[in-house]
């Protein structure tokens, strides 16, 4: 224990004496802006090997399941067996990693990071550096149908929230250096630099200007190029052909199709949480219940288990055969043609279900691969039907990629990153067109039956989060940074003459009137103070509760600014009285302060 003691203590005297100094000596030499350009790069290359040797580990894993469902000498029973526990084996190794590693406000969405990103809080638990990669490749790698992205983005946002904590970087800072880590993760896993920084622009941090985009974008290409270094051509590679401009109508008729698919696809994803939380309220039941479920539906379905990107290269490819036969109950079926209908529905319809029960059963993954999972499918479906009535032929592999853009950007609402994300994988910008229409009429339409992407549905439902941009920022301010406690205080039977001497040495515009106990009872506008004084007479005879208004508009301490602007423009009022919950008044709000604090919160946005 006192060898402990003293290691931390060395090693924190080495961290202040240091460390902290060559960072400050670096800022006044050189300027905070070099400075955090160095540390991005340094932050997409640690996301980068997080990514990248995460993505491998998995892959090899999945590719083992999927030898599972080939034939070689085990057993029948055996493997078939084998086959349905998986599964449920990798759900509860990521189960037992979350507990012991995670605590319970594990976090498995990137929701809490949105939320948390919206309110500038941007402390990450050192940990999470390291369990979201062991629990999602316990969960993925051992057949649990979800992606890696989640994972990757919520472990680089890690690596850049502790790298900005262990240099002291202002707070002001870290939102940044924590989307450069998010973006290096997505730009590792894709080899896809641009679509890093959309996806932390688009998703992560919609309020930052262009001009704060520059770190992220040098994170994004260093991790692409560490990424590229480790994997050594593992990358995705999705071969697509010149798009025809005939076939555009199609491509119209396919973003409609994608933004209905992207909505049931929110809608199932919630509906299916909502149900397993409510039926099994334990977390051990859950993961049995819902881990059961899961195994018995890759067992029939194969074809949901993983990511899914192997699959969509078969699809890419033609290998329609290999999709069709690698269910050991569906190849018994007489019809090829039958099972890839059934493979096909299953995917569509249940993907999500199985993706949900992964995360929420105990395992952990997120849905970005799924929705790409089911747009590929949707895409190549559409095609092929539209080829067997004769009308058109189409391109198949570019209504693939097309597709998978387009579900995407309706689950997602990120059309930029949909965008860039299938442009760059397919090796060129050739559909660009293509996809700029499935993407924009994907999103137009899926807003009309679903406001919210997937991420931010429960957090706008719950009056956490908005998407205008103002509110947002103001959400992430208490009332009590713009309190004024500087306030005069009156008693409901004071006279008139007592408050009328107070006014004329105060600068104060309203007067609180308060009990005993301290609960506001009313206010005073100095307005009818000032009409009262032109009548002497009068004001002689007068108290104070014969001007004392009721408090109109109070808010808490606890509440955000956005809500007080709001009492501002309901009730069209220069002050708010600030009570809490027991009606103990604790002082007044202006807008004076709110406005300054929103356009120091601007310039911060906007600034490099």
């Amino acid at each position: 224990m006192k060898i402990r003691v003293k290691l931390t203590r060395y090693f924190l005297r080495i961290h202040r004496r240091i460390i902290l100094r060559a960072a400050r000596f670096w800022q006044t030499r050189w300027g905070e802006r070099s400075f955090l350009v160095v540390l991005s790069i340094l932050i997409g290359a640690a996301a980068a090997v997080a990514a990248a040797g995460l993505h491998m580990l998995v892959t090899k894993f999945e590719q083992f399941g999927i030898w599972l469902t080939e034939p070689h000498e085990l057993h029948e029973y055996v493997w078939l067996a084998l086959l349905l526990c998986l599964p449920m084996l990798g759900l509860f190794a990521s189960f037992l990693v979350q507990r012991f590693l995670g605590g319970p406000r594990y976090a498995k969405s990137l929701s809490p990071l949105i939320l948390s990103l919206s309110r500038k809080r941007t402390n990450i638990p050192a940990l999470e550096m390291v369990s979201h990669m062991l629990s999602s490749a316990f969960s993925v790698g051992f057949g649990g149908s979800a992606g890696l992205e989640a994972p990757s983005v919520l472990t680089g946002a890690a690596i850049g929230a502790n790298s900005a904590g262990f240099l002291n970087v202002n707070r002001s800072r870290r939102s940044l250096l924590l989307g450069c880590g998010a973006a290096a993760a997505i730009s590792a896993i894709f080899d896809s630099p641009i679509t890093g920084v959309l996806f932390a622009a688009e998703v992560l941090l919609p309020e930052f200007s262009v001009s704060a985009l520059v770190p992220m974008m040098m994170s994004s290409a260093v991790a692409a190029v560490v990424s590229r270094m480790i994997a050594r051509g593992n990358h995705f590679e999705f071969i697509t052909e010149p798009w025809r401009t005939d076939a555009v109508p199609c491509y119209f008729l396919l973003g409609l199709i994608c933004a209905l698919v992207g909505v049931y696809v929110i809608k199932c994803a919630y509906f299916t949480a909502d149900k397993l939380k409510s039926r099994f309220r334990s977390a051990w039941h859950r993961l049995f219940a819902g881990g059961g479920l899961l195994c018995v539906l890759l067992f029939l379905f194969p074809t949901l288990r993983g990511q899914g990107y192997l699959y969509i290269e078969k699809l890419f490819a033609g290998n329609l055969s290999e999709i069709a036969s690698n269910s050991p109950l569906l190849s018994m079926l007489p019809s090829e043609t039958m099972i890839l209908i059934i493979v096909f529905i299953a995917v569509l319809l249940l993907k999500v279900v199985v993706s949900v029960l992964t995360v929420d059963s105990g395992g952990d993954g997120g849905i970005f691969a799924p929705s790409m999972f089911i747009g590929a499918f949707t895409g190549f479906g559409f095609a092929r039907l539209v080829n067997l009535t004769g009308l058109f032929e189409l391109q198949e592999c570019n209504f693939t990629a097309v597709g998978m853009c387009g579900v995407f950007t309706a689950v997602m609402r990120a059309p930029l990153t949909g965008i860039f994300l299938i442009a760059e994988v397919t090796g060129g910008y050739i559909l660009l067109v293509p996809l700029m229409i499935v993407s924009a009429v994907s999103f137009l339409l899926a807003r009309i039956f679903e406001p919210n992407s997937i991420y931010r549905k429960a957090l706008v439902e719950n009056n956490l989060l908005d998407d205008d941009r103002d509110r947002t920022m103001l959400r992430a301010l208490p009332v009590r940074l713009c309190l004024n406690r500087n306030y005069h205080v009156l008693k409901i039977d004071q006279p008139l003459e007592k408050l009328i001497n107070l006014v004329e040495g105060t600068p104060e515009e309203i007067f609180p009137v308060l009990d005993d106990g301290g609960k506001l009872l009313g206010v005073v506008h100095l307005e009818k103070v000032l009409s009262v004084m032109l009548n002497p007479k009068v004001y002689g005879l007068l108290l104070v509760i014969d001007l004392m208004e009721s408090p109109a508009g109070a808010v808490s301490p606890d509440d955000d600014l956005s809500k007080a602007m709001a009492n501002f423009e309901k009730y069209n009022l220069k002050y708010l009285p600030v009570c809490d919950e027991n009606g103990i008044f604790h002082g007044f709000i202006a807008k004076a302060p709110i406005f300054a604090k929103y356009r120091k919160m601007v310039r911060e946005a906007n600034s490099f």
